[in-house]
């Protein structure tokens, strides 16, 4: 771990050479140069706006190297000002998208703690390989060395499989799930924690909220609905679902305390304590300023640990695969094609939905929505990243679609982070794949408990690397399905993780368009203009 701590006079002179000090510090760290350009212009901006309060003299720069983890930031005394939000009314809820935006390296973060000013900057570096593409070298190589291990005698390929490969995957497994539970809880908990108070979550995000959840679980039945002919679903006794059943289920997301669901590995239970914990934090202010500060400082540890863990994904991918040839036990993974199978039709059945909602609302003809989403639906399903295709989604939204930036600024972040329909659908296109590849009866209750469970943990789950490897594994251990499962869902995941970011990124772009509309922050003129171009240039 590198740390430089250096104090600066809050002159001009002082602010130039904490530029350069950024920028010689961000370009050794193999940070981009057009990121470096943004974090300097960005960081002196401030800067300057906090030298014409003349409220303090001087100020610190602290850069610092964690693992894979970069962080630039400025600590300045004196009165509260946040340099990037001033006087934006609509950004009431600035705190917690500033902290969503700079997790995923789009944002600086300000906070004001202890009569402090803190700004930071967390850049991304260069990445040189990116962690699809390791996890499609891994599988390939996987299967190579899998079929070579074909020949060589029964005996070798047992004593290999039981003392080296099964020891190393029951190792992650355990590694994994100590970080999955504590990671789901901290990033709801500080999520609630960021947004302000109460007040700033009724009048901005409300109705924006609702509609991002009501339609994740609105979306991902209808997903449900259509992948479900290709599984056999057991009645289990009985020809409908019991209301007991589902009384069970609800009683059953509160814990009997605030330790089992930990233990258990629960991930309702743990969301549903997150929840009554970050509102408690919220209500109660800077009376537990301590508690909150540990909340956020545990989730960039927890975080940070989650990036480790992500590294070693490929490994994982290529053992467990390799471990299925030794083992022959490759049928199991040949099994799964329902998945992927299941997977297109729930997806198609989204992208739809919304397609219709949106042209059946707004008066406008599906040809013109294509036509302007299509940019960013390809970048998504190039990339795989919501991150990467951000500007363009962005600028598709206001300049295409006609979405008022106001609403951008609060929904684009936010709907990144907890709206991703595609992800959901995908969660549970693999828990029945994986329940029927390992003899997992599929009853109406136990449906019913994958449905809430995939929409609850695709809304709760944070936009890390590791996270969907993460759900896989809550979601399997609630579902009962075994946990070499969750060797073959990350192996396919290579594949279905672009197809997920495509339809998340659409949908994003459909629910803002309607919320947009909802709030009369929506310029149809903007909206029909493609169209309206072309009826008058058939009418000359």
């Amino acid at each position: 771990m590198e740390k430089i701590r250096t104090a600066y006079d809050l002159t001009d002179t002082g602010i130039d050479a904490a530029s350069e000090a950024i920028e010689q510090f961000l370009a050794q760290m193999g940070v981009e140069q057009r990121e470096i350009l943004r974090v300097r212009l960005a960081m002196e901006e401030a800067l300057l706006c906090y030298r014409e309060r003349r409220e303090t003299e001087r100020f610190v720069l602290c850069l610092q190297r964690r693992l894979r983890s970069i962080r630039v930031e400025a600590v300045i005394p004196g009165g509260r000002l946040d340099p990037f939000r001033e006087g934006d009314a609509l950004d009431e809820g600035g705190a917690m998208l500033a902290g969503m935006m700079a997790h995923m390296g789009l944002a600086p973060l300000w906070q004001y703690r202890d009569g402090v000013n803190h700004i930071l900057f967390t850049p991304k570096r260069k990445k040189r390989q990116s962690l699809i593409t390791s996890m499609a070298a891994a599988v390939a190589l996987a299967v190579i060395l899998g079929l070579l291990g074909q020949l060589l005698p029964g005996g070798l390929r047992a004593g290999i499989t039981r003392e080296v490969i099964t020891p190393i995957f029951n190792t992650f497994m355990g590694i994994l799930s100590a970080v999955s539970g504590p990671m789901i809880f901290l990033s709801v908990t500080w999520g609630i924690c960021c947004i302000g108070d109460t007040a700033t979550l009724g009048r901005v995000g409300k109705r924006m909220v609702s509609h991002f959840v009501l339609m994740t679980f609105l979306l991902t039945a209808a997903g449900g609905a259509a992948m479900l002919p290709l599984f056999h679903v057991s009645p289990g006794g009985g020809a409908v679902f019991a209301p007991a059943e589902l009384r069970d289920m609800v009683l059953d997301i509160i814990p009997d305390n605030f330790f089992t669901p930990f233990t258990e590995g629960n991930p309702l239970q743990i969301i549903f304590v997150a929840v009554l914990i970050g509102i408690a934090l919220l209500l109660l202010g800077e009376k537990v300023s301590v508690a909150t500060t540990f909340i956020e400082q545990a989730n960039y540890i927890v975080q940070l640990i989650m990036g480790a863990v992500s590294a070693l994904i490929p490994v994982f991918v290529f053992g467990s695969i390799l471990n299925m040839f030794l083992s022959d036990s490759f049928a199991a993974l040949v099994r799964s094609y329902k998945v992927v199978l299941a997977l297109g039709l729930s997806l198609v059945t989204v992208t739809l939905i919304y397609l219709v909602l949106v042209c059946v609302k707004l008066r406008v003809s599906p040809g013109v929505i294509v036509k302007k989403t299509l940019p960013t639906f390809l970048l998504g399903l190039s990339t795989a990243s919501s991150v990467a295709a951000y500007p363009t989604n962005a600028a598709c939204c206001e300049q295409d679609l006609g979405i008022d930036p106001k609403v951008l600024r609060f929904g684009l972040p936010l709907g990144q982070v907890i709206f991703m329909p595609g992800a959901a659908v995908t969660l549970l296109a693999a828990a029945l794949g994986m329940a029927e590849v390992y003899g997992v009866t599929i009853s109406p209750s136990w449906l019913l408990t994958a449905l809430f469970i995939t929409a609850v943990l695709a809304i709760a789950a944070p936009p890390v690397p590791g996270s969907a490897l993460t759900c896989y594994t809550l979601l399997f251990v609630q579902l009962g399905v075994p946990a070499e499962a969750v060797a073959i869902t990350t192996a396919l995941n290579v594949v279905l993780e672009f197809t997920s970011t495509a339809v998340n990124l659409f949908g994003l772009q459909m629910a803002l368009t309607l919320v947009g509309n909802s709030l009369d922050m929506l310029d149809t003129d903007t909206l029909h203009r493609r169209e309206r171009a072309a009826d008058e240039a058939k009418g000359a």
